[in-house]
């Protein structure tokens, strides 16, 4: 099956080799945790069948909004959670839902919030340092720069953008406060930037790494990302099956690792000599190496360049 999301201004990246490794049945339950604009969805709603049910939780207003409309005529099949799919299990848990086959998580950004500018999300179209995938949220990406230490910055820089010049960015950014739009931010860090426009044959931004530890900050990422997957292994069925398709080598990493924690047996410090932690296997690893987009769909869809996918069953 062939699914792109062109009209709906997106294209869902993956597609093929996501569809691959379902074993859903009619039937059965998938959670989608990253709804988006519905493109991986309504592939799933195809093989659960009449009998099925999908739950899809999307925080973002808007797409949610153009989601429900496009899988309309499934939506007697369909939970929509308005909500951060960090609250996973509490949802799963308090609708009595068992026998759940699929969790899915798509964690790159939608085409419609990186191409809004009032979202913030992109340096490339000026608008408000926003950033929030959830506008409930109180704190967006320029209150991140006005109250956060220099100190913090820098933390925020180095361990979520990965950057390299995070001291003087950090120290510049907070001496050019106020700073209200993505384009004085990327202007500002293009100033003073050492990188050359052409880094390694790509053409990469210098503020590239800042938006994306920003935005990172902002949404607690990570730590969301990490709780949740431990709570996807929870409410999986045995042989139900966890896909993710991640996007930089920080998410990748947390799911790499992650599904290898739960397939061992022991999880002890390797400085424990007789195991105490009584753990066994949750999971088997069925992507020995990640899967990536081939030069084909690249060419199509130049964002999913970056693209991960690990799968795993739950025993």
């Amino acid at each position: 099956m062939a699914l792109t999301d062109n009209k709906y201004g997106h294209e869902s990246v993956l597609i093929g080799p996501v569809e691959n490794y379902l074993n859903l049945e009619n039937g059965d339950v998938a959670i989608d945790c990253t709804l988006g604009l519905g493109g991986h969805s309504e592939m799933f709603l195809d093989h659960i069948g009449s009998k099925g049910k999908l739950i899809a939780f999307e925080q973002d207003e808007s797409n949610l909004k153009i989601a429900e409309k496009r899988l309309s005529k499934n939506k007697n099949k369909i939970i929509f959670i308005p909500r951060n799919f960090v609250h996973l299990q509490q949802e799963i848990e308090d609708r009595k839902i068992s026998g759940v086959k699929l969790v899915f998580m798509d964690l790159g950004l939608a085409s419609t919030q990186v191409d809004a500018s009032d979202r913030g999300f992109s340096f490339l179209k000026d608008g408000p340092l926003d950033m929030r995938f959830d506008k409930r949220s109180p704190i967006t990406a320029k209150e991140v720069l006005e109250r956060c230490s220099e100190k913090r910055l820098v933390e925020i820089f180095r361990e979520y953008g990965e950057e390299r010049y995070s001291k003087k960015f950090a120290r510049i950014i907070k001496e050019n406060l106020p700073i209200n739009t993505t384009k004085e931010l990327a202007d500002l860090i293009q100033k003073y930037s050492h990188t050359p426009p052409n880094h390694r044959g790509k053409k990469i931004h210098p503020a590239t790494r800042i938006f994306q530890a920003l935005r990172i900050e902002v949404n607690n990422e990570l730590e969301v990302l990490q709780d949740t997957l431990n709570q996807a292994i929870k409410v999986l069925a045995p042989g139900g099956r966890l896909i993710v398709i991640s996007y930089h080598s920080l998410e990748d990493r947390i799911v790499k690792h992650t599904m290898k924690d739960s397939t061992r047996d022991c999880i002890c410090p390797r400085e424990v000599l007789i195991c105490n932690c009584n753990h066994s296997p949750e999971l088997k690893i069925l992507t020995k190496k990640p899967i990536v987009p081939t030069e084909e769909e690249i060419g199509m869809n130049p964002r999913s360049r970056s693209a991960k996918m690990r799968i795993a069953e739950k025993l």
